[in-house]
């Protein structure tokens, strides 16, 4: 029941990414096509960092948010939850104010003598709304998630993903597409989505100045900020190769590889926005309510899942994501392809991370994340001055992958001794050298169009690593099997 009751979560949240990503996809090509190499490579720098600054900004309180509220929940705390909305609600609000002026004296200050763009202080001024909605929005976005409302939240995603997309829409057809104008698009979008969760939250929502409670607050920052950093630091890793990039080699650089991570990126929406919007709730729920037995069997078998089919999917991914961006956003960008592998791969370690952590984030031993997080960014950054001189945009793909190896491997030695789950390690490994050579088979066959190829490959690719799944894991054969049978009789069809 409890892996069943995952799962619903997990669909509805990857049904909202695909959806979400969909509407990504229709969008890249319109930018992409509309803008120049270095324009957009200027639309994804400030995007990225606004990204970069919500997350430092929420100080790890949407992670405080889901653990804490499981303990309420279950009354294994002392506090109800009109104290905890109170607190929330008043600390997330103090918190957009912050940040969002922060992130103004950077643009009106710093950006000017950094950059070249003539009007870049009014592009962080539009953006400084988007990162106080994010901020604002991410309290009743976060309560939705600990309620397990996953239909609600991964709606409002898709509303603000479609909204956004046909403001794009109609920029293009009035001819108006250029930095300040999509900014603007995703700041609209944002309004209409934090309306939508903070009315869909608004029945359950409380608050009273009198019930704010300084120890909780103090107490929930106590667990989250280390997450936080672990969070920012993940977010350096993934940033600091493009600011290197721009500086070592040039804007057109820089815009090559932030296509091709940007398209790759859309597996964070729909892989790791699933798992870390239903996996984490979910386990919590289960460590507070029915113990350590079943927590450890949910972990093992959910990891187990998500490394059998997380391996074909990525590779699937990496064999087409090339003609994908080829096909949308014109061969201009075709140089970047090269790092779509690893920093697929980088994601499928990123996401795993969410089941090997379990025991860490469990027993509010979060400081652990933030030390193996600190240690993976410094390597990152130091690999990346070493390597992009070197080996290009190449060279900044693999350091990712080697950091996160790193982080990986500290953080899971550290959070066994606290909670461990049995792996089966030979599966997987199977699975990921049949994928392998389905890769390697397919990889260099032409089909003439990119289209045309990236039909072709799918189709086959796909064909072939369902398969690989199917004849080596028992389990998904065994799913397999029973799905094909009459639900009445039992028998074939």
């Amino acid at each position: 029941m409890a892996a069943a009751g995952a799962f619903k979560h997990i669909r509805n949240y990857a049904s909202a990414g695909m959806l979400a990503s969909l509407a990504g996809i229709i969008t890249f090509p319109l930018l992409t096509r509309s803008m120049s190499v270095a324009e957009y490579g200027i639309l994804g720098l400030i995007t990225s960092s606004l990204t970069l600054f919500v997350a430092v900004g929420k100080l790890g309180m949407q992670h405080a948010v889901i653990r804490y509220y499981a303990q309420i929940k279950n009354a294994n705390i002392t506090y109800n939850l009109l104290q905890m909305n109170s607190t929330v609600s008043m600390m997330f609000f103090c918190f957009s104010l912050f940040t969002a002026s922060i992130w103004l004296i950077i643009g009106y200050v710093f950006m000017p003598r950094m950059s070249d763009m003539y009007n870049i202080s009014e592009l962080f001024l539009i953006a400084s709304g988007i990162v106080f909605l994010r901020l604002l929005g991410s309290g009743f976005m976060n309560f939705l998630r600990a309620q397990q409302r996953s239909a609600i939240v991964g709606f409002t995603q898709i509303l603000n993903r479609y909204l956004y997309l046909a403001i794009v829409l109609g920029l293009m057809i009035i001819g108006q597409i250029n930095v300040a104008f999509v900014l603007f698009a995703m700041l609209v979008a944002e309004i209409v989505g934090v309306t939508f969760a903070a009315k869909s939250y608004w029945p359950d929502f409380q608050f009273k100045l009198a019930e704010v409670v300084v120890p909780l607050g103090k107490t929930m920052l106590v667990y989250g900020m280390p997450l936080m950093l672990l969070e920012s630091l993940g977010l350096v890793m993934r940033l600091s190769d493009r600011y290197i990039i721009q500086f070592v080699l040039d804007e057109n650089a820089l815009g090559q590889y932030s296509a091709s991570y940007n398209l790759t990126a859309y597996l964070d929406i729909i892989l790791l926005g699933a798992l870390v919007q239903a996996i984490k709730p979910h386990y919590m729920q289960l460590w507070e309510g029915e113990g350590k037995d079943r927590t450890k069997a949910f972990l093992r078998d959910g990891f187990h899942l998500y490394l059998v089919l997380g391996i074909p999917f990525i590779t699937l991914f990496s064999l087409v994501a090339p003609h994908l961006l080829n096909f949308l956003a014109s061969p201009k960008y075709s140089p970047g392809t090269i790092i779509i592998p690893f920093v697929a791969f980088s994601f499928l370690l990123d996401g795993g991370m969410h089941f090997l952590a379990a025991g860490l984030y469990i027993k509010k031993n979060t400081k652990v994340l933030m030390f193996w997080g600190l240690i993976a960014t410094v390597l990152n950054l130091g690999l990346n001055m070493l390597a992009i001189p070197v080996y290009g945009i190449l060279g900044a793909a693999v350091v990712t992958i080697i950091s996160y190896m790193v982080f990986m491997v500290g953080v899971s030695i550290r959070a066994f001794k606290v909670l461990s789950f049995n792996i089966n390690t030979l599966i997987p490994l199977i699975v990921a050298l049949w994928s392998l050579l389905v890769y390697a088979l397919l990889f260099k066959w032409d089909f003439g169009s990119d289209f045309t190829s990236l039909i072709v490959k799918s189709a086959l690719g796909g064909v072939l690593l369902i398969a690989g799944v199917v004849i080596f894991d028992a389990r998904s054969r065994d799913w397999v099997l029973l799905h094909i049978k009459s639900p009445d009789t039992g028998e074939a069809k």
